[in-house]
Order: structure tokens, then sequence, then C-alpha cells
């Protein structure tokens, strides 16, 4: 007994049809970021990203701070802003890139650069978002406030190509939660707790000078009052680069591609033990 050509040539399209839909339901994509900064320079807790509808609007200027953006704000805690993120786009998707220090996810600064590879649905989620918390301060953090504003996907599903954005002093916000004081609830500052601090009960807007923190005391030495003025030039203020593009991954075969290589293989054998 032989495999008929014709059921043989069905099983086969079937599972080419089976690989074809994996393929295009998902895109590996590669997040790096680069802390721009020179030494004595900010650096930044670790890269929240989403990949997202267009319906994930993480915060508006003028408008009072979700718990999500306070928390990532006050302390880099990403895990409240993905709860909201999942409440609004049940679909969407995030990761997190963190720095390189060892142990517990640490802050990326200044020359580093911290990478994930996430597998995205360009169909549901065209758009990518993303936050960090500014090192030192106490609620001061980058993004993009348009969720609309970074379209990886085009309506097809399919990826537009490598796309490098650059963080400037115009991507910094204040949230408005926490009166900056270097001394008072700062983060990333010798001997003081970051937990604490004084509540501001403001609004989200643009950055305000964080030329108090001059001179503090970081985990990695003093930092330079030279390298942290974003409000002369914002848009020459390089915080951070952005790169995200296609990477080749093998691509999962399938469980019902299986069975139907398995049953392949097990009428193909027994069509030649017949023959013998």
């Amino acid at each position: 007994m032989t495999l008929p050509i014709r059921a043989g040539a069905a099983a086969l399209a079937l599972i080419s049809a089976a690989l074809s839909g994996a393929a295009a339901q998902a895109t590996t994509l590669e997040v790096t970021v680069e802390n721009t900064a020179q030494a004595g320079g900010f650096s930044f807790t670790p890269l929240y990203v989403a990949f997202q509808n267009g319906s994930f609007d993480a915060f508006d200027p003028g408008s009072v701070a979700s718990p999500g953006l306070e928390a990532l704000a006050e302390v880099g805690q990403p895990a409240t802003i993905a709860a909201e993120r999942q409440v609004i786009a049940p679909n969407s998707q995030g990761a997190v890139l963190p720095g390189l220090a060892v142990g517990a996810p640490g802050p990326v600064d200044p020359g580093e650069t911290a990478s994930v590879t996430v597998d995205v649905d360009g169909s549901a989620n065209p758009f990518f978002t993303f936050l960090a918390m500014l090192l030192p301060s106490n609620d001061t953090f980058f993004g993009v406030e348009d969720p609309l504003t970074h379209r990886l996907f085009d309506t097809a599903g399919q990826f537009v190509g490598t796309t490098v954005i650059d963080v400037t002093g115009t991507n910094l916000y204040d949230a408005g939660t926490e009166v900056n004081d270097p001394a008072d609830g700062a983060a990333f500052v010798a001997g003081v707790d970051a937990t604490q601090g004084t509540v501001e009960g403001g609004l989200v807007r643009k950055a305000t000078s964080l030329a108090a923190f001059a001179g503090a005391v970081t985990p990695l030495g003093p930092l330079d009052g030279s390298q942290i003025d974003f409000l002369s030039s914002p848009d020459a203020f390089s915080i951070a680069r952005i790169t995200i593009r296609e990477v080749t991954a093998p691509v999962p075969l399938p469980a019902g591609a299986v069975m139907l290589m398995g049953g392949l293989a097990a009428l193909g054998g027994l069509g030649l033990r017949r023959r013998a």
C-alpha cells in the first residue's frame, strides 16, 4: 500500500498553509536602546515598551498621571502601567529592556545599550510606545504622548522596515506627582529614599529644570552639571536612541503540522513495508 498522490499532496498543502499562517501572525523584532549621554550625564530606568493598536495613551500633558505612570516616573516600576495597558488594549504586547546591572534589572547608564526580542502581531499591534524614568530625578520621565506617533506596521500588517527613534529633551516630561528635590525622594541619589518625597498633586507637563541635581552623588559618581541642561536646546539634547529591526527567527511548527508530518511518515513507512 502506498499513500495516494492526491492525499499526499493535500496533506503537504495543509502543512504549507499551516506554516504560512503561523509566519503571517508574528514578526520577530529586536528593540535596542542606547543611552547616548556622555559620562556624568543622565541614566534612565529599564525602558518599558509596548506594541499596541493605538488605543493605549500612556499620558496626556495637562492631565493627572495615572497610578501606572506615577509608579514608573517616581521609581521606574513598569508593572502597574503594563496592567493599565492590558485593560485598555487586551491584545497589546509589552516588554522591558534592563541595563547591565548584575542581579535585579538595573538602569541603563551613559554609553550602555539594552535589547529585547519580541514576536509582534503587526496586524493587531502596529504602533510602538516607550517610557522610562530619567535618573536622577523625582518624577521626570521620557516618552511619546501620542500613541499613534510611531507606526511599525502598515495596514496589511507588514513591517515598515528598521525604525530609529532619537529621544531628546523634547520627549522629557514631569509627571506632576512629586516635588523636584534631590534631597527628598529623588531616585538614584546616594543616601536618599526614592520611595519618599513630597506629594505635588500637579498635572503632567513638559519637564522643568533639574539644575538642582548638579553634583548629586549617584552610584556612578557626581552628576555633571554641564551634561544635564535639556532646556536650552531641547531638540539637540540627546538622551537615547531606540532602534527597532526585524530579525530572523525560526518559525515554530504548528501542532497540526507536526501531526500531519507524523502521519505522512507513518503512512510512507507502511507503504514501504507492504511493498516489501
